[in-house]
Formats: C-alpha cells, structure tokens, sequence
C-alpha cells in the first residue's frame, strides 16, 4: 500500500512544532556473538569430523589396535532473503512540507534492515534450547546429550541455573571439560559472557569485583582473579529470555554468520503511477557449527 497524503496528513499543514519518529539504534550486537565469513553459495556445508581416539596398550608381541577417524555431523547454512521497501505517491513526496524532517529512504530503510538481522542472530540463542530447532548432531544447541564417540557432552546444565558465582564457576568447569568427537580432551577456554539487559548487574558485580558478590567473607573474586572470562560481558537487547545467559568459548567453527549478498538499496519511479518505489534487500544465515562454541543456560527463575 503506498503512503499518500491520507497518510502524511498533519505533514500537509504549516507550523507544526516538531516532526519526529526517528530514534538512535542500538549499534551492531550480533557481531559480539557471530564470526563474519563470505559466502557464493545458496548453502554453505560445513561437517565435523573424528580423529583418532586413545591409544592401546599393547601386549608383548600383539597387533597394534587400528582405529577409524571419519564424518560426523552436518551444519548446512541456508542463505535467505531479508526485503522490505515503501511506496509514496508523488502528490505525498510534492506536498510534504517537511521533507528534512521525514526520513523516507536509506536510512529507515537501512535501519529495518539491520535490526531484523539483529532478531535472527539472537534467534540462535533464543532457540537453541528448543528440540524444534536441531544443530548437526540432532540435539539443540545447548544440550547435556550431544554424541561423541562411547558417550556424550552437555554444554548446558541439567538443571537449569539462575546467573550467579556458582553456576558461572560450574559453568566454566564444564567449557574447560569439553571432549573432542573422538573423546579426547581438548583445550576450550571462556571468553565472553553474552547476557539480557536484566542480567547487567549481576554480570558486572561477578566479573569486575575483586572481592566475593553477596557474601560476608573476605575472598577474593576467583572468577576476577584468574581472569576466567577475559572480553567480560555484553548485553543483548534481543534476548527473549529475560533469565537466560551464555557463556561463549575459544572452540573454532562455532557461531557463524554466512554473508552471501551484502545490503543493496534501490530507489526508482513507476512510470505509470510516479509512486516512488524503494527497497533493501541482503541476503545471509546464521547459525552454529560446534556446540563447544558455547555454554549456555535459561535461568530456574
């Protein structure tokens, strides 16, 4: 539907006093979480393999024991489509009389944009509890039972837990315990914790206070100390869990966002109506190749 002076009709009349609607945005927050790579597919496969596990003690005089590296598991990266666009009526562009006013292309348009691309980054995080939305092994993102060779690895706790020192000392534990496809045990380190904006507070006090949080006793804040997440934290505002938090790790192949078409803006005249027709178009994915990329946890609240 295109807008037409029906639409802009107080913008039709002298003297308004102001004229508003555009505000500041939250810069770029899915660049906290997501490595950036380019992308000439219409999918990007990435597989995970296993390597050799535990050597065998050999028996004087027997065979030395053969073991079998091979695929796993399958993250395919669908690169889709992101659009939106407006039409205004020549007769709205010729009788507004606040046209500097009145954002009316790039940068609404841009604006739409990035912000949706905000709320399908943080979708990964949203959903990654959810059996509805599998990784490449068959279990969601954060799970206790991704498959590895003879067992399996939980990157989440079994029962969920509020953000506070325990659960994040636990939660660090778990990262540093991380097993490999094949069952070995492989170096993962901490390194940011990604929280909502309700979780702020919590997160400032547990890695910026040298002393213990919430306590009589005159420790020192082992978590500060050791130096156990070293970015800090970072607020997303487009958490939906308000009680959720993650704690991302040093693991290769994790969270990745997949560029396969960068933002292209196109503005033009329909010769039969002179509607001023403008669009932004991109196209991307996002997703996560290696669970170990992440610990992540909904709350008890």
């Amino acid at each position: 539907m295109a807008i037409n002076t029906t639409a802009i009709r107080d913008l039709l009349r002298p003297g308004l006093a102001a004229v508003f609607g555009d505000y500041p945005m939250y810069p770029g927050q899915w660049s906290e979480i997501f490595e950036k790579h380019t992308s000439d597919k219409a999918v990007e496969i990435e597989v995970e393999v296993k390597l050799l596990g535990l050597a065998q003690i050999k028996a004087e005089g027997a065979s030395t024991a053969y073991g079998e590296m091979g695929q796993r598991y399958v993250t395919n990266y669908v690169n889709r489509y992101t659009s939106i666009g407006f039409i205004i009526t020549r007769q709205a562009i010729k009788d507004n009389l606040y046209q500097s006013s009145f954002p009316l292309q790039a940068k609404a348009l841009r604006q739409s944009m990035e912000q949706t691309k905000e709320v399908l980054g943080a979708s990964v995080l949203n959903n990654g509890f959810s059996a509805s939305f599998p990784i490449g092994d068959g279990q969601p993102l954060f799970s206790t039972q991704h498959p590895i060779e003879n067992g399996v690895v939980a990157n989440t706790f079994t029962v969920q837990a509020d953000l506070n020192e325990t659960s994040l000392q636990d939660a660090i534990v778990g990262v540093q315990r991380f097993r490999d496809a094949a069952g070995l045990r492989i170096m993962t380190k901490p390194t940011k914790l990604i929280v909502p904006a309700e979780l702020q507070w919590t997160a400032t006090r547990l890695l910026q206070s040298q002393f213990r949080v919430d306590t009589a006793n005159n420790d020192i804040n082992a978590i500060y100390n050791n130096s156990a997440v070293p970015q800090g934290h970072r607020v997303n505002m487009f958490l939906t869990d308000t009680n959720s938090w993650f704690l991302l790790t040093d693991a290769p192949n994790g969270f990745k966002y997949y560029e396969r078409e960068a933002l292209e803006t196109d503005v033009y005249t329909d010769f039969d109506t002179d509607n001023l027709k403008a669009k932004a178009i991109e196209r991307y994915s996002f997703g996560c190749s290696n669970f170990r990329a992440g610990w992540g946890s909904q709350g008890a609240s």
